[in-house]
């Protein structure tokens, strides 16, 4: 039992190492949408791709950091409350689109195809008012 459990962490630190982000700015819609297409854009892939959401490492840890789940992240996306304020930006070779709400905001970049979305980045607006930028 010991040895089976020490080589389960073995190779999980390995796997850790390994690990690769195979998403390429490629992959992702370099024509600029403004925001009501955006807005129209999540509710879509929301409806009928939702298994081609995908949150970038980054973001995960980010939701981490403010207690939040993808779950939330998820909430967000299908929030008929959520509002996309201003235009896109291109960074990187991919148009992202800042999704928010009261509460919490997503940057999002869709997939050349229209059908799927990633999310870059999340925070909790709630816990970072305080803050100096």
């Amino acid at each position: 039992m010991v040895r089976y459990i020490y080589l389960t962490n073995y190779i999980a630190k390995i796997i850790k190492k390994l690990y690769i982000d195979l998403v390429s700015p490629i992959d992702f819609k370099s024509t600029k949408l403004n925001r009501d297409e955006a807005k129209k854009l999540i509710s879509k892939i929301m409806t009928f791709f939702p298994g081609n959401i995908y949150f970038s490492r980054h973001s995960i840890q980010e939701l981490r950091n403010d207690s939040l789940s993808t779950i939330d992240a998820l909430n967000l996306l299908k929030s008929h409350d959520s509002k996309i304020h201003d235009e896109g930006e291109l960074i990187n070779g991919s148009f992202r689109y800042r999704l928010e709400t009261s509460n919490i905001l997503l940057v999002v970049a869709f997939r050349e195809d229209g059908k799927g979305l990633t999310v870059i980045t999340a925070w909790d607006k709630r816990k970072r008012t305080g803050e100096k930028t």
